[in-house]
């Protein structure tokens, strides 16, 4: 009988284009990546293997192993099977650990990295655009240290500078598992199709198939044009219940992301002197960064 768990994981980092590597590999017809339960529920990222970590922080998540092996029980003749949960980067200690213990070591790992500088900005947007951050990026990031001790509720994804140290991260992840598949979001953005060619033979896939490789997902950059439409689209209210009763899921996500569309604008460039401090404090580590991908990366701080 066919195994009908994850053999591959996209693990991050956040905000570094996974939901399009995502996207673009569940329509090769040897792939399978949930994208909804059983229920209908969207879950394209699990955070299984560190529930214990976030499920009091964030609402959508898969919190049992028989629920995690639900959302593969569709599995027919797919070779590769995954599914992609962006904080098993940052939690890299507890997620390694229950990784290997429910999927074993031979599982493949493919790590998405971004310059850290423009990632963290892209992350504050991100949470800004739910109810999250009541901070500036600069505020925010003064105060980093320590918010997620003062507020059990709060979004990891507001550790701006400290989910860009990347380099103990991926060490971890290399020590750990013998198949590690590193992507830079440059490489990724500026030739996308050669990426997902490289990452199909890592994966031990055909090349030749029908991808989309124009359209991008979950794209940044992004602010609410004013309160109430964020309100409408982050908050629970009348509106949102009324058309989960009446309007099925799939149906209402390609609704709202119409809405979205033109219901924000453009965000201003990273204030110059932000961007400088920056590049200062991940210096350091994309130094090591370098020598562990062996890749010069750094160019993302001079």
């Amino acid at each position: 009988m066919k195994r009908k768990l994850p053999n591959f994981l996209i693990v991050g980092a956040a905000k570094s284009g996974t939901s399009s590597l995502h996207n673009y590999l569940n329509q090769h017809p040897d792939v399978f990546m949930p994208s909804y339960n059983t229920k209908g529920m969207k879950v394209k990222e699990p955070r299984f293997f560190i529930k214990d970590l976030v499920e009091h922080r964030l609402h959508n998540g898969v919190w049992s192993w028989e629920e995690y092996k639900s959302l593969f029980s569709s599995v027919e003749e797919e070779k590769a099977i995954g599914e992609s949960t962006v904080l098993y980067l940052y939690y890299y200690n507890h997620a390694i650990k229950n990784i290997k213990k429910y999927l074993g070591e031979d599982v493949k790992i493919i790590i998405m990295l971004r310059n850290p500088v423009d990632r963290a900005y892209s992350a504050y947007h991100h949470v800004s655009r739910g109810f999250n951050e009541q901070y500036s990026f600069e505020d925010a990031l003064d105060l980093e240290e320590g918010r997620l001790d003062k507020d059990p509720c709060l979004t990891p994804m507001v550790m701006y500078k400290d989910m860009g140290m990347y380099s103990e991260m991926v060490r971890a992840f290399k020590n750990s598992f013998k198949n590690v598949h590193i992507i830079l979001f440059e490489d990724f953005r500026d030739n996308t199709e050669k990426e997902i060619i490289k990452t199909f033979d890592f994966l031990n896939l055909s090349k030749n198939e029908n991808i989309d490789f124009i359209t991008r997902h979950n794209v940044g950059g992004k602010r609410w044009k004013n309160k109430n439409m964020k309100y409408i689209f982050t908050k629970s209210n009348w509106l949102k219940s009324l058309l989960k009763i009446f309007i099925p899921t799939k149906i209402r996500d390609s609704l709202r992301k119409k809405m979205v569309k033109i219901s924000t604008e453009d965000v201003e460039e990273m204030n110059v002197n932000t961007r400088e401090k920056l590049k200062i404090i991940f210096r350091e580590d994309v130094h090591k960064l370098s020598k562990i991908i062996n890749r010069d990366v750094t160019h993302w701080t001079k």
